[in-house]
Order: structure tokens, then C-alpha cells, then sequence
């Protein structure tokens, strides 16, 4: 469910980016997706540590 919503929600701001036709725009959405997507990214790992994955 995590994953799913994380595609999803990742979908929906590629879009929002490929609309945005000023440099204006495109500037803050750009750094709201880096801030966002290194957060999101550090959940995810965390669940998968707290699931204890291990690599084959």
C-alpha cells in the first residue's frame, strides 16, 4: 500500500511539472519534490529495515 501510494503521488507531481510552462513554477516545484522525495525515501528505507529484508 505504501509503494502504490508512493507511485501514485510521484505520477501526479511528474505531471504537475510537464504542465508548468514558467521557469517561476518549475523552480519551487523542483525543490519541493527534492525535499519531499529525500524524506519519502528515508520512510520507505525505514520501513524495510523494520520488515528486516535481507539481500540474496
Amino acid at each position: 500500500v505504501l509503494e502504490l501510494g508512493i507511485i501514485v503521488h510521484s505520477v501526479i507531481i511528474g505531471i504537475a511539472m510537464g504542465a508548468s510552462e514558467s521557469p517561476c513554477t518549475i523552480k519551487p516545484l523542483m525543490a519541493a519534490l527534492s525535499f519531499h522525495q529525500f524524506f519519502e525515501g528515508m520512510g520507505l528505507g525505514g520501513c524495510i529495515v523494520q520488515a528486516s529484508f535481507t539481500s540474496t
